[in-house]
């Protein structure tokens, strides 16, 4: 057994553990058994310091894992995969991209000029022994004392850097926590949206947040480009302070347009890339771009894909035929099945269930199943309380790979996730 810390406080914080996670789980003769969480703590700096040096605290991770190969060997291979992720060499101390530690290696204890194990440091660090004690608990330090307990009597202790655990993960689906301004939004139209409900949703555990001024279900109506710019303008102009991604949720160009002027990460397009004015914006930018497959837009109850024929095979077959079309990388475009878009009950919970045949579409993919009307297969509660359901197919598509899930109990979600991951 080995448990690797992994830490990072610079750029997205979030992306570098994950992509440091899933290098280490392609190295050789080696597996990634638990992944704790994620602890966020401020910056540990040496005397005299440079002052931009504490420009961002540290997020940080553990991971118990199994390897055949031995210490030097693997030590080796953790510090390229550090450098891979941005860190430059000989950059000890400061700020970088990723920092991969060996805090402990079964019973072993050596210390010389390359290695150090168990860490020198591990006892008085939370955000190392913390998240090492979530994947170990019984893992014994060479003093004698379980890895649960000494974590425990760490934390009756004074922490000058003021480690505390957030809800994000790095081995699930990223949460999409959304948004509606829309009055008439199927689930939660009419209600109040402020900034402190956005940034709660961050706070929660949303990667990103998706906002969107205008109605895509059944009964929804069409309304301008204008109305809509009058509804998201006041928020989108003042979010860089949340801690997330943002994503505009919109079928428009001119609005897609004004929104990625204000620096919007994500333009998450329901009508599937179609328009060519859309097409030409997101081509003259980087941003990401969801890709929905739909058949009408407002959805509507009677245009739906063939019941008679494979839902799974259609829906691919756009996705491959609409990709092809485009001229974008794919590393940008995130492919949405379009969930109650021109499906019926029964062909979402198809599509549900194969999900993984989407990735070899070859981009990212996202699901969102939250409180659809495809859920009255199994429930008749109204949208608003359907988030048991909702929750328990998240758990299946995070399994599945599906690499983010738009929902709007952003808090549940967190939680059921961390209770599974813990269970595992």
């Amino acid at each position: 057994m080995v448990i690797l810390g992994l830490g990072s406080n610079v750029g997205d914080r979030l992306a570098n553990l994950r992509k440091g996670l899933n290098l280490i789980r392609a190295i050789p003769q080696t597996s990634v058994a638990q992944v704790s969480p994620i602890y966020i703590s401020d910056a540990l700096l040496p005397e005299n310091a440079p002052t931009h040096w504490d420009n961002r605290p540290y997020l940080n991770a553990a991971l118990r894992c199994d390897t055949k190969l031995e210490p030097y060997e693997f030590l080796k291979i953790i510090k390229n995969i550090e450098i891979a992720v941005g860190r430059k060499p000989d950059s000890d101390w400061a700020p970088r991209p990723l920092d991969i530690d060996i805090l402990a290696w079964d019973d072993l204890v050596q210390y010389d000029k390359l290695l150090h194990i168990p860490h020198e440091h591990l006892l008085t660090r939370p955000f190392a022994l913390w998240p090492l004690a979530d994947v170990a608990p019984n893992w014994i330090h060479p003093r004698g004392d379980r890895a649960a307990k000494m974590a425990q009597d760490l934390k009756s202790k004074p922490d000058p850097l003021n480690t505390k655990q957030i809800p994000h993960r790095i081995d699930t689906a990223q949460l999409v926590g959304t948004i509606n301004l829309a009055p008439d939004s199927f689930s939660d139209g009419g209600q109040t949206v402020t900034f402190e409900k956005i940034k709660k949703l961050a706070d929660a555990g949303a990667d990103v947040i998706d906002i969107g001024a205008e109605a895509t279900n059944p009964n929804a109506k069409p309304i301008t480009p204008e109305e809509e710019w009058r509804r998201l303008e006041p928020f989108l102009s003042n979010l860089k302070s949340i801690p997330a991604k943002i994503s505009l949720d919109t079928r428009n160009a001119k609005t897609a347009e004004k929104a990625l002027a204000l620096g919007i990460d994500w333009i998450n397009d329901v009508s599937g890339l179609t328009n060519p004015a859309m097409q030409e914006l997101i081509r003259a930018h980087t941003c990401d771009v969801v890709m929905m497959h739909h058949v009408t837009i407002p959805a509507s109850k009677d245009h739906v894909l063939p019941e008679d024929q494979d839902v799974v095979k259609l829906v691919y077959q756009w996705g491959e035929q609409q990709l092809e079309k485009l001229n974008i990388p794919r590393e940008r475009i995130i492919f949405d099945v379009g969930i109650g878009f021109g499906k019926t009950a029964q062909q979402s919970l198809d599509l549900l269930k194969n999900i993984e045949v989407f990735k070899s579409l070859g981009c990212r993919l996202l699901v969102g199943h939250s409180r659809k009307s495809f859920l009255e297969l199994f429930t008749q509660k109204p949208p608003q309380e359907r988030d048991l359901e909702t929750v328990l197919f998240s758990l299946h598509l995070n399994q599945k790979g599906v690499d983010y899930l738009r929902v709007h109990d952003v808090d549940y979600h967190a939680r059921a996730f961390r209770a599974f991951s813990l269970a595992s």
